[in-house]
């Protein structure tokens, strides 16, 4: 059991060489997000509304005498690869949608060790990438579809900073919900941003959807701290209330006899704190990695977060999709 919940969330991870690298560059070039080969996805058409799907930290490759070793080098074939497990999962997860996931030049975890200063130059690389493949998708993918961003940790964080100023007021429209799973919203992003970072605080509205979840309170880490738009996602609202085990659906598992993912049962309670999700139920080794223990201390379940709502996710957005 254990072994399979690891599936997808430690195919972000984490066996990055850490090296002496230079002090790291500003990439100078630009994706084309017209060819194919930036793109995991690009979805069929087939099916009424779209899912623009941004992948977490996965990168493990580190280029220890390149200066852009701070990034996912995705004109290499094996670093694209790298993100294939993940939006496979993710693919087959929500295949009631039009699935659209591009490659980007994402950080590696070792980045997130920078000073801010260093970070915040390191993430506007990432966050254009992902801007400009939103952007290519729109002009030529959407047609006017209603739509689903959807993204877990860096992923959700360039999804955040694309709704921030990367987006306008008709795209904002048709956009059924970001579900930003894994990521916060400090209150002074909120206020500077009240339209663009829009929180959904009920089960059917348009707008940014932010979850992360902890076994315990003294298990919140550094990525959910401060979050000021954090929703319970057994009830996708913000109440207190200790919400009973049968309100969580289940989470997202793959099955690889069927190669498929399914819903499983995995009974918890769950209640907010500060906008956390605490599961009391879960085991707090659930996905703990000793050498993470300082960002992810046990019982934080930020690499579960992504799987383990799977079954209040997909109807969710069924909801939102019929209420929209």
């Amino acid at each position: 059991m254990k072994k399979t919940l690891l599936f997808v969330s430690l195919s972000i991870l984490m066996t990055v060489t850490f090296s002496c690298k230079q002090q790291p560059k500003a990439a100078d070039t630009s994706i084309d997000y017209a060819d194919t080969t930036y793109w995991y996805s690009l979805g069929d058409e087939s099916h009424a509304a779209d899912v623009f799907y941004v992948y977490p930290t996965v990168s493990t490759i580190s280029f220890a005498n390149n200066d852009s070793s701070w990034f996912a080098d995705i004109t290499l074939p094996e670093v694209r690869q790298e993100a294939n497990g993940n939006q496979r999962f993710n693919k087959m997860l929500y295949g009631e949608y039009n699935f659209y996931a591009p490659y980007y030049r994402q950080m590696i975890f070792e980045a997130y060790q920078q000073p801010e200063t260093i970070l915040d130059s390191l993430a506007k690389i990432a966050a254009k990438d992902v801007n400009d493949a939103f952007q290519y998708y729109m002009t030529h993918y959407n047609h006017g579809r209603p739509y689903f961003l959807m993204g877990h940790s860096q992923g959700s964080q360039m999804l955040i900073e694309l709704m921030k100023s990367g987006m306008t007021a008709e795209q904002r429209q048709l956009m059924v919900a970001a579900y930003c799973i894994g990521w916060h919203v400090a209150a002074e992003e909120l206020a500077e941003y009240p339209v663009a970072l829009k929180p959904a605080i009920d089960s059917l509205m348009q707008g940014l959807v932010v979850f992360n979840s902890v076994t315990d309170t003294a298990a919140i880490g550094v990525v959910s701290r401060g979050d000021v738009v954090g929703v319970n996602p057994t009830t996708w609202t913000m109440a207190t209330d200790t919400v009973p085990a049968e309100f969580h659906l289940g989470l997202a598992k793959y099955n690889e006899a069927r190669d498929s993912v399914l819903i499983v049962p995995c009974p918890t309670r769950t209640y907010l704190y500060n906008h956390t999700t605490v599961c009391p139920d879960l085991d707090p080794e659930m996905v703990f990695i000793p050498a993470y223990e300082q960002m992810f201390p046990k019982g934080n379940l930020h690499f579960a977060d992504s799987w383990l709502y799977g079954g209040n996710v997909v109807e969710n957005m069924r909801c939102r999709l019929e209420h929209y």
